[in-house]
């Protein structure tokens, strides 16, 4: 299948109606270039039409090298690097929480499985946690099952006694020690997706723990600071909010402080997810920047970008169109 790496550069072609029309009318006046630089007894005009189609043919072939043409495919050996990454998300009632549309657990899950395709090659797990953690997908390299259980993710699956992040954390350690493969080392890291409202015990002992480990946390904060009222899901759709014993709203807004206290300890970059998705690619870059480990190499293949054919036909071209010397009478 023909594709082209750089097809935002096609615009260029809307020039080249003109680029060929300038072209034509420099070389109708080869004539008259030749007979004042050569003396006509002796010499012949200079060929000005096959200098123009040359060049014409040479232009052709810049524009063709610059959107970059795949032509075929090739067998090429592959090395597969990988990571092991477990996430972790927040599934209190209050990710119900309507601040961000259409709430902050599903803007959560949107962003999670635009970054899933992302991680080819690394092992990601799914564990979803409120004041308990529960193990939903180990580590595996087939990502479409961790997105089918992120899709699966709804709060009223799971008791409401708040937010811990420490049972989590701990899980998640844990998981990293049973899953790990002795004959590889890789670079591990936790993605901690939360609103932020941790009413668990201090976990200084756990980080500590995690921090021996070599295990990364990115700590992601959801939600907006001005927050909103806590919707009451009944089948899935919202029947009232939740009310205080006196009779008001439940609002629940974004605290992270925890969540950035955690990000310093690791010495991460705390990431904001709030009505866009540019903090993402922070996120994104982030683990990427960590160490990679080969786990496989396999021949696949590979389609051949043959930029540099059509670029080197440019310049035989124009190089050739130079050598079209005036020809001397017989």
């Amino acid at each position: 299948m023909l594709r082209f790496a750089f097809p935002e550069y096609w615009y260029w072609w809307l020039g080249l109606p003109v680029s060929l029309g300038i072209l034509y009318l420099v070389y109708r006046r080869g004539a008259s270039m030749t007979y004042s630089w050569f003396s006509p007894d002796q010499y012949e005009r200079s060929r000005p039409l096959a200098k123009m189609a040359l060049r014409a043919g040479g232009l052709l072939c810049l524009l063709l090298a610059l959107v970059g043409p795949y032509l075929g495919s090739k067998e090429s050996p592959v090395t597969l690097a990988s990571r092991d990454i477990y996430i972790l998300l927040d599934v209190s009632a209050s990710m119900n929480t309507e601040d961000l549309r259409p709430s902050r657990l599903e803007r959560a899950k949107q962003a999670l499985k635009s970054l899933i395709t992302d991680f080819q090659g690394d092992r990601l797990g799914l564990i979803l946690f409120t004041d308990q953690p529960y193990v939903q997908c180990p580590l595996t390299r087939d990502h479409e099952t961790v997105s089918l259980f992120l899709d699966m993710a709804e709060t009223a699956q799971y008791s409401q006694r708040g937010t811990q992040f420490r049972p989590a954390l701990a899980v998640a350690l844990d998981r990293f020690s049973q899953e790990a493969d002795p004959a590889v080392d890789v670079s591990r890291a936790v993605i901690l997706v939360s609103d932020g409202e941790d009413f668990g015990d201090s976990y200084a002992s756990l980080i500590e723990r995690l921090r021996q480990a070599q295990v990364r946390v990115f700590p992601v904060g959801v939600g907006t600071y001005e927050g909103g009222p806590v919707p009451v899901l009944q089948q899935g759709r919202r029947a009232g909010f939740r009310r205080y014993e006196d009779g008001s709203t439940v609002v629940s807004r974004l605290v992270d402080e925890d969540l950035q206290q955690i990000a310093s300890q690791f010495d991460t970059e705390y990431v904001h997810l709030g009505h866009d998705d540019s903090s993402l690619g922070l996120l994104r870059d982030q683990i990427y920047a960590l160490t990679a480990t080969p786990w496989e190499t396999r021949l696949e293949q590979v389609e051949r970008n043959t930029y540099q054919l059509f670029l080197f036909l440019a310049v035989v071209m124009l190089l050739g169109s130079l050598f079209l010397m005036p020809i001397r009478k017989v």
